[in-house]
């Protein structure tokens, strides 16, 4: 086959359809491969587009729109740029990148009348056969996996902990309204022949099966969510209806889909309940579960703290995925902490700045007020409305945004990429003559320019994170030696991640101090909010007798994360005493009886699992260094020890006994 007669632009189309259905199957498009193999598809559709296939590259999109895209792209990078936590936020920028080109190429795409709707649907097709298909995968793992929510394929079996059911949820809400217009649009129910019943059984199992998984998610905020998409769809519909609301012809369909949802939810939770605990759905309405209501608590103090650190840094913020590092150092709370703010517009606006912000709400305000007046013009026919793919793709891209005001959940390739494909597909079918375009030739010279950026970027951090991910993994095989070669063939990589304290922590157990702080040292100067790296350096100093250095280090470290690791503060206490400074530690009393207390609580109620992890043996220590200092406390100090390693014995032998999973 001759180069020239290869057909690019359908290899193009099935690289999207394939890409959009991989990242919905594999862990949700959560792990970092997946950006990269997004990147790269985006990048060879674009300079495809740009070059070999012009026909799709010539045609014009909305000036505005194009204008905002590739702005927010600039000011990303620029953000990044600018970062105090630069060794992480660089697959957003990709991502950010990525996306923002197969925006542009799918509203080129849908823009051609013929080929246009032929592969819209083909798109829609391939998206609703993934959700089916996701939805058994996350039935059959809900019921033989020790995990008490439903996630779907949004999991990574690797490790235990990583179940994002919010996500699930969330991809859900997407996903129903897509579904419920892919499962109607050709269909006409008549009642008086028994294949039309049964055609309208089968396809109202499919969506109960759906609306089944989204109850099985146990989602407080995607079930607020959909109700206020069934508001918005009624709305809508109501207000170009009035008195002919389709009553009739809505009313059968729901309570079909009621019943089938829910006697999935019972029916996979009875057999789930043959393996393992179900959890309850009155503890969870109730706020009564095992999280109680510190998820809504620490949503509020988020918010807050986002606005407080973007008054800070209002141009370019602080860096995109800066919030995990400098965000502790506001923390109130006993691990009150998160990778992001619980909030889309907080996110952006803290990491990326007011500007970048303000081109996200143009963005999504063009194609929303456009479809709104589409949506209640007089030209759209009522007839046509309730079920259309107009409206659902709206009630879809809807529910989405609202679910990320309080929980967000967009660094999901599997959640966003749809997201952004279907935002592009409304805009096709919105009548967008009126708008000013964009000269072709300055879209092909900018898209091309990122898409080259884009690909050689990856190109190059790929091969690192490759390299990288050997020594890890030789890392946790307890080979060191090996670890360090590896991590030293690394070092050009830039999106170093944590690799500069795994590589100062090898050196360490190898007492190759001066190596370790040479490591930590080159870590903050990428990233200097991180508390992690200040204690590793506290540590260095003290085996090495620096203890001034030593001390200086922890309670820096104290200032950025005192509620996330006890080990902190049983340093400052390690080299007060170290340096006879028995007097400091009296005057820290006061401060540490409070910190102790903060978390002998949260051990206790085990708050965010902390009764499994490191801290309990860190407070149990500071605890009895306490009692030894201070003989006339000494029952209450180890009263609270006790009571916290029998608390800790018991959560640890709970999930130990936990029946395995039959999957994996």
């Amino acid at each position: 086959m001759k180069f020239k007669n290869i057909d690019w632009s359908t290899i193009c189309k099935w690289a999207v359809l394939i890409l959009l259905s991989v990242s919905i199957l594999w862990r949700g498009g959560k792990s970092l491969d997946m950006t990269w193999i997004l990147t790269g598809v985006a990048a060879m559709v674009t300079i495809i587009s740009h070059t070999i296939n012009r026909r799709t590259g010539d045609r014009e999109v909305p000036l505005l729109l194009w204008a905002a895209v590739m702005g927010f792209v600039v000011l990303t990078a620029l953000s990044y740029w600018a970062s105090t936590t630069q060794n992480y936020g660089l697959d957003e920028v990709l991502r950010t990148g990525a996306l923002g080109l197969l925006f542009m190429w799918i509203i080129r795409i849908g823009s051609d009348e013929k080929e246009g709707p032929l592969y819209m649907n083909k798109l829609l097709q391939v998206f609703c056969c993934t959700v089916i298909v996701a939805c058994v995968i996350g039935i059959l793992v809900y019921i033989f996996q020790p995990v008490n929510r439903a996630v779907g394929t949004f999991f990574d079996y690797r490790f235990h902990t990583d179940y994002w059911p919010n996500a699930w949820a969330e991809f859900l809400l997407l996903a129903w309204p897509i579904l419920l217009y892919w499962i109607l649009q050709d269909f006409k129910f008549n009642s008086k022949e028994d294949r039309s019943r049964v055609e309208l059984l089968i396809r109202s199992i499919i969506l109960g099966l759906v609306f089944g998984c989204l109850l099985l998610a146990y989602s407080r905020g995607a079930m607020l969510v959909f109700f206020a998409q069934i508001g918005l769809w009624a709305a809508i519909v109501y207000k170009k209806t009035q008195k002919d609301f389709p009553i009739q012809k809505v009313v059968p369909i729901a309570v079909i889909l009621l019943a089938v949802s829910t006697i999935t939810f019972l029916s996979v939770n009875s057999l789930r309940s043959q393996y393992y605990e179900v959890q309850n759905v009155q503890e969870k309405v109730t706020f009564t579960a095992s999280e109680g209501t510190s998820s809504v608590s620490e949503r509020g103090q988020f918010w807050a703290q986002s606005l407080n650190l973007a008054l800070q840094k209002p141009l370019l913020g602080w860096g995109p995925y800066s919030f995990r590092f400098v965000q502790p150092q506001l923390q109130k709370d006993v691990l009150a902490t998160s990778d992001h703010p619980h909030n889309v517009l907080l996110k952006i606006l803290m990491e990326r700045g007011v500007f970048a912000l303000a081109l996200f709400f143009v963005l999504i305000g063009i194609v929303s007020y456009r479809s709104a007046v589409v949506l209640l013009s007089k030209e759209v026919e009522v007839g046509t409305l309730t079920f259309s793919i107009r409206i659902l793709m709206m009630v879809s891209l809807f529910g989405v945004l609202l679910h990320n005001m309080i929980d967000f959940n967009l660094q999901f390739v599997g959640i966003v990429l749809p997201f952004w494909l279907f935002f592009g597909m409304l805009m096709t079918y919105l009548d967008i003559s009126s708008l000013q375009r964009v000269p072709a030739r300055i879209a092909r010279i900018v898209e091309l320019l990122i898409a080259t950026l884009l690909l050689i970027i990856a190109l190059y951090e790929g091969g690192y994170l490759v390299v990288s991910s050997v020594g890890r993994l030789a890392e946790a095989r307890g080979e060191e030696e090996v670890a360090l070669v590896w991590y030293g063939r690394a070092s050009g990589e830039f999106f170093k991640r944590d690799l500069l304290l795994s590589t100062a922590q090898i050196h360490t157990h190898r007492s190759d101090f001066a190596e370790a702080e040479k490591a930590v040292d080159a870590y903050m100067d990428a990233n200097n909010q991180d508390f992690r790296a200040l204690k590793r350096l506290g540590e260095i100093a003290l085996i090495r007798g620096q203890k001034e250095k030593a001390l200086d280090a922890y309670m820096s470290a104290y200032q950025k994360g005192k509620w996330n690791d006890l080990g902190v503060l049983l340093g400052i206490v390690e080299v007060h005493l170290a340096m006879d400074n028995k007097d400091e530690i009296q005057k820290l009393r006061p401060e540490i009886d409070g910190v102790i207390q903060k978390y002998s609580t949260a051990i206790l109620s085990n708050t965010h699992f902390i009764a499994v992890s490191p801290n309990v043996e860190e407070f149990i220590a500071i605890l009895n260094t306490m009692a030894r200092l201070y003989p006339d406390d000494a029952p209450r100090y180890q009263v609270m020890a006790a009571k916290a390693d029998h608390h800790a014995l018991v959560e640890r032998q709970r999930i130990e006994s936990r029946p395995p999973g039959f999957l994996w």
